[in-house]
C-alpha cells in the first residue's frame, strides 16, 4: 500500500470516528443552554476570563469537522485572553478560529518550535487569542531559552551522568536493532528508536512564548499587567524528566521575579500544557504543591515580596478532587500559575474560597467530556462501560481535541494600584 493510500485510509477512519452532524447539533444546542453546568465560564462585565487550551493539531482546517469548528469557536469566545497550544506550522487553522471569533479578537503567534528545519518532526507554534475590549497588547513578544553557556555548563558539571545515560542508551539501541532484525525476517513492524535521554535539564522541548498584556479594569485603577508565558512542555515516558522541564520553567520565572527592576511588568502568568503526569497522584501531587507553596516562604518572600499560586494543584471548593484536564480524565496536564506583586491578585490561600461571588476570583475546567456523555448517553463519562468510553473518545479526540480548556476569573472592578 502506498503512503498516499495509507494516509487516505487513516483520514477516512478519523472521519468515520467523529460525531455526526446531527449529534453535533444536539451537543451545541445543549451546550448553549447548559455549558456553564460543566464548567464553561460565562463572560461578565466586571471580570475577565484568562485561560489555556491545547487544541490538538490545529493546522489544516479540513482536518476538523464543521461541528468541531463551531464547538471550538463557542468555547474560545468565552475567553478574554487564551493561550493556545499545538498550533501547527500551517497557520490556516488558527486564522480560521480567529475569523470565527470576529474582529473583536486579536492574535499573537510564535514561529515554529520543537523541530529543526529540514528534519522530520512535528513543528508547533504557540498562540494567544485576546479580546480587545478587555485586553491590550503591549510591546514584548519573545521565546524563552536557556543560553549556550548555561547548556555547556550543565553538560560539563554533570558529564558523568550524561556519559552513563548515553552508554545505557547505546545498549538499548543495540538490543532494539537486534530485535528489529528478527522482526524484519518475520515480516513484523520494526520497533521505534527511543529518544536520547537527558538526566538533567538542558533545554525546552518547545521554547515557551512570552508576550506582554494589560487587563483593563472597570475603575481608574492601574490595569492588571502581565508577562504571559505560553508553554507546551515535554511529553515523554519518564515523569521525572517531565517534572524537570516544569521546574526549569518555574526557575526561569522565579529568577526573573528576583530582579523586579528588570522586569517589564510586576506579574507573570504561566499558562499552558505542562504535561505533569502522576503515577501516584495521592503522593506526588501534594509534593509538587508543597514545593511550589514553599517558594512563597523562601525564594519569593525573601527576595521579591512576590506570591506564587498554581490553583489547579488545589481542590476547588466545589469539587471533591483536583481537576483533571486530559480528556481521558486521569491527569492534570494543563496548568495556570500566577507569580505576582499586585496585591489585587489571588494568592494560594484564596483558592479555598474560589467562586464565592459571581465576579470574584475563580478557576475551573470546561469538562466537555462529561457534557458529551450526558447529551449522547444520559449519564456521566465514568458511568459508561469501557467500550462506550473508548467509542466516545474516538469520536472527538482527533476531530476536536484531547485536552479540556482551563480558566481563571479575575475581578476587574477592584481599586488600587499594582
Amino acid at each position: 500500500m502506498s503512503a498516499r493510500m495509507y494516509a487516505k485510509l487513516i483520514a477516512g477512519e478519523h472521519m468515520a470516528k467523529s460525531f455526526t452532524s446531527g449529534e453535533w447539533k444536539k451537543i451545541q444546542a445543549f451546550c448553549a443552554r447548559h455549558g456553564e453546568r460543566f464548567g464553561l465560564p460565562r463572560r461578565r462585565n466586571r471580570s475577565v476570563i484568562l485561560g489555556a487550551f491545547n487544541i490538538r493539531k490545529l493546522g489544516n482546517p479540513s482536518n476538523k469537522s464543521p461541528g468541531a469548528w463551531k464547538m471550538l469557536a463557542h468555547i474560545c469566545k468565552q475567553y478574554d485572553l487564551l493561550a493556545v497550544q499545538e498550533v501547527l506550522d500551517n497557520l490556516d487553522g488558527i486564522r480560521q478560529l480567529k475569523s470565527m471569533l470576529g474582529p473583536e479578537y486579536g492574535l499573537v503567534v510564535s514561529d515554529t518550535t520543537g523541530a529543526f528545519p529540514g528534519e522530520s518532526s512535528t513543528a508547533e507554534r504557540l498562540a494567544f487569542l485576546f479580546r480587545w475590549k478587555k485586553v491590550s497588547r503591549t510591546e514584548i513578544a519573545s521565546d524563552i531559552t536557556y543560553d549556550r553557556t548555561k547548556v555547556n555548563n550543565t553538560l560539563f558539571q554533570y558529564r558523568q551522568d550524561f556519559w552513563q545515560a548515553f552508554q545505557d542508551h547505546n545498549h538499548k539501541l543495540a538490543k532494539i536493532e537486534k530485535e528489529n532484525q528478527a522482526r524484519s525476517q518475520e515480516g513484523k513492524r520494526r520497533k521505534s528508536r527511543p529518544p536520547v535521554p537527558n538526566p538533567h535539564f538542558i533545554s525546552f522541548i518547545r521554547q515557551p512564548l512570552c508576550a506582554s498584556f494589560e487587563i483593563k479594569t472597570q475603575t481608574r485603577a492601574v490595569p492588571y499587567q502581565f508577562l504571559a508565558v505560553n508553554c507546551h512542555l515535554l511529553y515523554g515516558k519518564d515523569p521525572a524528566e517531565r517534572r524537570r522541564e516544569f521546574y526549569a520553567l518555574l526557575s526561569w520565572v522565579i529568577e526573573r521575579a528576583k530582579k523586579p527592576e528588570r522586569m517589564y511588568y510586576p506579574n507573570l502568568l504561566v499558562m499552558g500544557d505542562c504535561n505533569l503526569e502522576f503515577k501516584r497522584p495521592a503522593i506526588e501531587r501534594p509534593k509538587i504543591e508543597a514545593f511550589l507553596k514553599s517558594l512563597n516562604k523562601s525564594e519569593l518572600d525573601r527576595q521579591t515580596s512576590a506570591e506564587l499560586n498554581f490553583p489547579f494543584l488545589d481542590v476547588h471548593p466545589g469539587q471533591s478532587e483536583v481537576y483533571r484536564t486530559a480528556a481521558r480524565q486521569k491527569d492534570t496536564y494543563d496548568q495556570i500559575g500566577i507569580l505576582f506583586r499586585d496585591k489585587r491578585l489571588p494568592d494560594y490561600t484564596r483558592n479555598k474560597v474560589a467562586g464565592a461571588t459571581p465576579n470574584g476570583y475563580d478557576y475551573g475546567v470546561f469538562n466537555f467530556v462529561e457534557m458529551f456523555a450526558a447529551v449522547l448517553h444520559g449519564k456521566g463519562f465514568k458511568e459508561l462501560d469501557k467500550a462506550k468510553q473508548r467509542d466516545l473518545l474516538a469520536k472527538f479526540e482527533h476531530d476536536l481535541t484531547d485536552h479540556m480548556p482551563i480558566w481563571i476569573r479575575l475581578e476587574t472592578g477592584k481599586t488600587g494600584a499594582g
